[in-house]
């Protein structure tokens, strides 16, 4: 009833329906059918490696000659997910949707090609480092290293539009309206400004989760395929458990997505702190410096909670992994328990095991929503405290710089 989704998607995009040895990627400028097969490692290969990426910087493409529509977006259709309205137009005439409505897996993001780029580039770096040297952390860096530039790019300029709207144009619109003299052309400037610091800000914003959930799966599909073969090439499992296996299989593959997904914001703090320290000491003194050490406090504090989030995923992997062993030795004794009638004796085994995981999940809940609760409540803590010793010193405080202060917060 369902074809196989790689066999129906390498028809499609051109792609060959075995394993080659090494990868291969279609080009999309040839026509179907016509198509060659270029290894990875071919020169050629390495100069047309971003062709088809490059294809999204065009603004519109009118193009249909590829499966998914998202291979076929433009830059503003990719940016805003215009690619989806159809579908969302299907599921809000129909209010459903069913499995035909839903496009095919694009090829690049199948795991099988993904699954052999990542082997390759293991293979380079086992070369390159030797087998003590190597980095599987360097290597997913290689893999998605274009793409995570690309995604820093667009957070950078999302940081100094979004500081040059609030931060100086705002403040200057402001000072525009308490000032006597009123000149119509200036104000229209600054009004028409914020609406491109916001606009081009929206848009960066947009484009870099676009680029990193793409991103994203692409390198969970490699690592759990990667995964995947490993442990079918095992001979034996005794110095892994069946709950280690699971954690690699389930949480670690989230915690690769949610990585690449969200790291890259971590390129736009300098930038934001040197900015937002800059601006507001430059503006109310040596006051703003308040604001500023209680963001620096905060950092540690954020730290800690996400070791003590850390501690307590590893030590509920080991309570996973005895409620799994207890649960298959179940599973495979099931005969002999009813013979001798022991199910109260195993239940009440799993339901110490289970309250024991089901302990340690609800204290790592309990960290986590700390830090979710805490996080919103810093800027109004640092503001707060800033304007308090403003005031109390003596100094003036305006709305011109009330406003651009607690957004630079």
């Amino acid at each position: 009833m369902f074809p196989d989704a790689l066999e129906a998607v390498g028809r499609v995009e051109g792609l060959p329906l075995t394993s080659p040895a090494t990868p291969t990627l279609p080009d999309p400028d040839e026509e179907e059918g016509q198509r060659e097969v270029v290894p990875w490692t071919s020169p050629r290969r390495r100069a047309g490696r971003y062709r088809h990426s490059l294809q999204i910087l065009k603004p519109f493409r009118i193009t249909h000659k590829h499966q998914h529509p998202v291979d076929n977006a433009g830059l503003f259709s990719f940016m805003t997910l215009h690619w989806l309205t159809p579908l969302a137009r299907r599921a809000h005439k129909t209010s459903s949707l069913s499995i035909d409505d839903v496009w095919g897996l694009s090829c690049h993001e199948a795991s099988e090609f993904n699954c052999q780029r990542l082997e390759n580039l293991w293979h380079d770096e086992l070369k390159q480092k030797g087998k003590d040297g190597a980095s599987l952390s360097r290597v997913f860096w290689r893999f998605c290293q274009t793409r995570m530039l690309v995604a820093i790019f667009s957070l950078l300029i999302t940081m100094v539009t979004g500081f040059i709207g609030p931060a100086l144009l705002v403040r200057a619109l402001l000072e525009y309206s308490q000032s006597a003299e009123a000149w119509l052309p200036y104000g229209l400037s600054l009004v028409a400004g914020i609406f491109l610091m916001e606009l081009m800000r929206s848009w960066s914003l947009a484009l870099m989760w676009a680029v990193n959930y793409r991103t994203a799966a692409r390198l969970r599909g490699a690592a759990l395929t990667f995964a995947f073969h490993k442990i079918l090439r095992l001979r034996s499992t005794k110095d892994i458990s069946a709950g280690e296996l699971i954690n690699i299989c389930s949480s670690d593959g989230q915690r690769v997505y949610e990585a690449v997904s969200v790291g890259c914001l971590l390129a736009g703090g300098p930038l934001v702190g040197i900015l937002g320290l800059s601006y507001t000491a430059y503006f109310l003194g040596p006051t703003a410096l308040v604001g500023s050490a209680i963001f620096i406090f905060f950092y540690p504090a954020m730290m800690l909670a996400s070791r003590l989030t850390a501690y307590f995923r590893k030590k509920c992997v080991l309570v996973t992994d005895q409620r799994v062993r207890l649960m298959n030795e179940i599973l495979g004794c099931i005969k002999f328990i009813k013979m001798y009638c022991l199910e109260n004796a195993f239940a009440q085994n799993i339901h110490t095991v289970r309250s024991e995981e089901r302990r340690i999940l609800e204290r790592a809940g309990c960290v986590q929503s700390l830090t979710v609760g805490v996080a919103p409540i810093v800027v109004v803590i640092a503001s707060v405290c800033t304007f308090t010793l403003h005031m109390v010193l003596g100094y003036d405080l305006t709305a011109a710089q009330v406003s651009p202060s607690v957004n630079s917060f």
